[in-house]
Order: structure tokens, then C-alpha cells, then sequence
């Protein structure tokens, strides 16, 4: 296992000649639909090239009330290997990752989806968490707004599972309600805050 750790972000432009060439080689390979296209892929790839995943399945907000299949993506990113007397270097390494892709959509649209890297994590908090990191302050607190309230919900729920007249029923219940309640406040609170204020 290479002592590498994962950059921020996939590699930019302009490219050394060689990582240009691996990048254009699994653009032309934007989804992996079973294993003998990752078995092509791979046999194009340095063998000696290190494997990561996307610990995040990514989706369009926009798409996300139509039905989605899961997509394999690969893409090229840089990581950070190890320190030598020269400091850190980075190397070119593989990264597949999951992409939610609208059932209906063309095979264009598909490959056009597959490869974008604005999206965000499917999952709320992570999704919360990038834009908060990436400097979205507001709408990373409106995610954050959705992520309370959503918890609101699964603790009403748990208390299905308990008898009406449970003493805890009713305390869960006003406990949801705070939880609702913040939600709803710092979603207003999301609503007023400008981007250009968060310098």
C-alpha cells in the first residue's frame, strides 16, 4: 500500500504530458457498467497506479425527484505521496465513484452527467459539510436546516415502535419538536444570510 494521501481535488489543467494522457484515456471511459469495461480500463492504466473511492455517491439536486440508477465513474485525481528531500509530490492516481443518473436519460446525457465534478454527496450532512468547507456558507447552512429536521422525523418515527402511553413517547415527541424547531430557524436564519457576507 503507497503511503499517498488524496488531494482536494482532481488534477487541473494544464497537465504534465503523461497525466494528460491518463486523463483523456478514462474520459473515454465515462461509466463502467460491469467488469470487463473496468478489466479495459484498467489494462490502459500503470499497473503501479494507486486505487481510491469516493467514500460519497454524488447526484444532480436537480434530478433528484426522478427515478436514478447508480453509476460507476472513474476519474483521474492527484494525491500527495510521500515527502522526500525535495517535500511532497503528487502522483496521478484512480478514483471510481458512484453518480446518480436519471433513468430516462440518453447515453450522451448519461456520459455528460457521469463526468461533471461540481456535484455534490447524496447524503445530507456530507453534502452540508463540502459546501460549508468549499466557502457556501448559506447554502451549506440550509442543508444543515434540512439535516435537523430530518432527524425530527426518525425520532418521531422511533416512537412507533412504543406504546402510546409510554412515559418517553410524549418526552421523544417535544424533543422532535425542538429539534423540528431549530431546524426551521436556521433555515431562515440560511435564507437571510448573503454569500458576499461570509468573506
Amino acid at each position: 500500500m503507497s503511503d499517498t494521501a488524496p488531494a482536494a481535488a482532481p488534477w487541473e489543467a494544464p497537465l504534465p504530458d503523461e497525466e494528460q494522457r491518463l486523463v483523456d484515456t478514462v474520459a473515454a471511459h465515462p461509466t463502467l457498467d460491469n467488469v470487463g469495461a473496468l478489466a479495459d480500463l484498467l489494462a490502459q492504466l500503470p499497473p503501479q497506479m494507486s486505487l481510491w473511492l469516493d467514500e460519497h455517491h454524488r447526484e444532480d439536486r436537480e434530478h433528484r425527484l426522478q427515478q436514478q440508477v447508480l453509476a460507476v465513474t472513474p476519474r483521474i485525481i492527484g494525491v500527495h505521496s510521500s515527502e522526500g528531500p525535495a517535500g511532497p509530490t503528487m502522483e496521478a492516481a484512480l478514483e471510481l465513484g458512484m453518480v446518480h443518473i436519471p433513468c430516462n436519460s440518453s447515453p450522451d446525457e448519461r456520459a455528460a452527467l457521469a463526468v461533471r465534478r461540481d456535484l455534490l454527496p447524496s447524503d445530507i450532512y456530507a453534502r452540508a459539510e463540502q459546501r460549508i468547507e468549499s466557502g457556501q456558507f448559506p447554502a451549506g447552512l440550509g442543508s444543515l436546516a434540512s439535516l435537523l429536521r430530518e432527524i425530527a422525523g426518525h425520532v418521531v418515527a422511533a416512537t412507533e415502535w412504543m406504546d402510546r402511553d409510554h412515559p418517553d413517547a410524549e418526552a421523544l415527541h417535544a424533543e422532535a419538536d425542538q429539534i423540528n424547531q431549530a431546524g426551521i430557524r436556521l433555515g431562515e436564519l440560511a435564507k437571510t444570510i448573503k454569500q458576499e457576507d461570509c468573506g
